[in-house]
């Protein structure tokens, strides 16, 4: 090879794009190109290969090998900050399992779900942070929710990923609201997000809110064995379901899979059993840690 930089470089980029050239046509077409004077011919000659298509293979080996040792690395990039320490343990898995298994058929239970892991010290993954993010987008409230339930996480993703950052409009004021919105009163938001919505009950219905389970499937469940109970119904009863008191969950999905199937009630009973079922594992699975 020569000495000069610029001659080496277009020296080497030539017998290289030759090679490529006899690789396309075959050695049988073409004879390999001869290897330029200096080290890369003294590798390929050591090589002592008998057929032009072995030394061929040892040329282009030793070729690849000095174009990739002209390659250097760029100049470091600035490493992200990573988010503040947060000494909580993480949601048990199989408490995420139980949400992920229930977030498309109950999103209800969502709410529930997050304070309650919130109230047993653990924080959200951030997975879990990620998806409820995306999804409160337009929720300031639910979304101070799950900030606080995931912590420093949460704070970390929304400063670096502006796809994470929420706007919308409120449904209480109608006002714009985002994470940097001077229209939303942060004392106001900080406060819902620690408590449980409300959900639309009939009057009728609010005293079994905070009935034992006796008292629950005794009232509960004669409608749905005369066949009274129809789908117009079922929307109230899932925010029964979904505020009630927690013992009273297996008594009653247990009362509702005993419906007739025939009943016109029977398709009601199984959604609702399946409400109350997957509401007791959801805060079973989020047990107290330590």
């Amino acid at each position: 090879m020569k000495a000069d930089g610029a001659a080496t470089t277009f020296d080497l980029e030539a017998h290289w794009r030759d090679l490529l050239t006899v690789a396309l046509l075959g050695t049988e077409r073409r004879d390999p190109p001869t290897p330029p004077v200096g080290p890369l011919g003294d590798v390929v000659a050591d090589a002592v290969r008998a057929e032009p298509s072995a030394r061929m293979l040892a040329d282009v080996a030793a070729c690849a090998a000095v174009r990739r040792a002209a390659f250097v690395p760029g100049p470091a990039a600035t490493r992200l900050a990573p988010p503040a320490d947060d000494p909580r343990p993480l949601c048990p898995p199989a408490a995420v399992a139980a949400w992920r298994d229930a977030e498309e058929r109950w999103p209800v239970l969502t709410d529930e779900w997050v304070l309650t892991v919130l109230a047993h010290g653990w924080r959200l993954p951030a997975d879990v942070t990620v998806a409820l993010l995306r999804s409160h987008r337009r929720d300031p409230v639910r979304r101070a929710r799950v900030v606080r339930a995931a912590g420093p996480v949460a704070e970390w993703l929304l400063d670096h990923v502006p796809g994470l950052r929420g706007a919308g409009r409120s449904a209480r004021s109608g006002t714009r609201t985002s994470d940097a919105d001077p229209d939303a009163d942060p004392d106001d938001v900080a406060a819902l997000a620690l408590a449980l919505p409300d959900l639309p009950i009939p009057p009728e219905l609010e005293p079994l809110v905070g009935a034992d389970a006796h008292t629950f499937v005794a009232r509960l469940l004669p409608g749905f064995h005369d066949g009274r109970v129809g789908a117009a119904r079922q929307p109230v009863l899932v925010h029964l379901l979904a505020r009630c008191r927690p013992a009273v969950l297996e008594p009653t999905a247990e009362a509702l899979a005993t419906v007739d199937r025939v009943s016109p009630s029977a398709g009601v009973a199984h959604a609702l059993a399946d409400l109350a079922i997957t509401r007791h594992r959801l805060l079973s699975a989020v047990a107290p840690h330590g």
